[in-house]
Order: structure tokens, then C-alpha cells, then sequence
């Protein structure tokens, strides 16, 4: 890890929850706003920091740590979801015609990450 990721990660350990926005970053660490951009996509696919999405801004914030008494998940890696190309999605939720509840493509697939 760079010394601007280090930088980063160090003032999100710091903020609360609400977590900061690229301009927050460059306010308080005064770097451009390219390297943070790059250390952010860093940060995030190493899964230390993840993206919060507000109506209008976009926001980071730490990953929580896994504890002794936490249980890991085995759904932590979304890839191949089938809902993510599903062209039924717009139609989907609970008590609709279309449903996750009732969706055999995510049956199988749920089933298929647990096994």
C-alpha cells in the first residue's frame, strides 16, 4: 500500500460512519484529486474501504473487521449473482409475480455457493 492509501485509509478510520467524499479528501490531505481516485479503486478492490451511495454524493467508508465472534459469510462475493442480469429485475420483489423468493436461477445459485 502507497503512502496516499495509507493517507486515505487513515482519515476514514477517523470519520464516523457518514464516511467522506473525494472533496472531503482532498480538502484534509491536500492531493490531487487523480491519486485519490486511484487510491480509492485500490483501496476497494483490495475490500479495505467500500462506497456508501447517497442521493447526490458519494461517499467511502471503512469495512468493518471480521471478529472472533463473527460469522464469515459465504455470500460475500456477489460475482455471477443472477440477479445482476436479469431482465426481469424491474419487476421483482416480495409478493410480486417475479420474486427472489420464488427465483430458481438464485435458488441455484445461492445453492451452488453454499456447496
Amino acid at each position: 500500500m502507497n503512502g496516499v492509501s495509507e493517507q486515505i485509509l487513515n482519515e476514514l478510520k477517523t470519520a464516523d460512519q457518514a464516511g467522506l467524499s473525494i472533496m472531503d479528501l482532498k480538502e484534509r490531505l491536500d492531493i490531487s484529486l487523480e491519486q485519490i481516485t486511484s487510491a480509492l479503486t485500490a483501496l476497494m478492490s483490495e475490500g479495505k474501504i467500500m462506497q456508501k451511495q447517497e442521493v447526490e454524493n458519494e461517499r467511502y467508508i471503512t469495512r468493518t473487521a471480521l471478529t472472533e465472534e463473527s460469522e464469515p459469510s459465504c455470500l460475500t462475493d456477489m460475482d455471477g449473482c443472477p440477479c445482476f442480469h436479469c431482465l426481469r429485475i424491474t419487476k421483482c420483489g416480495v409478493r410480486q409475480p417475479d420474486s427472489p423468493v420464488l427465483c430458481r436461477e438464485l435458488e441455484e445459485w445461492v445453492g451452488a455457493d453454499i456447496n
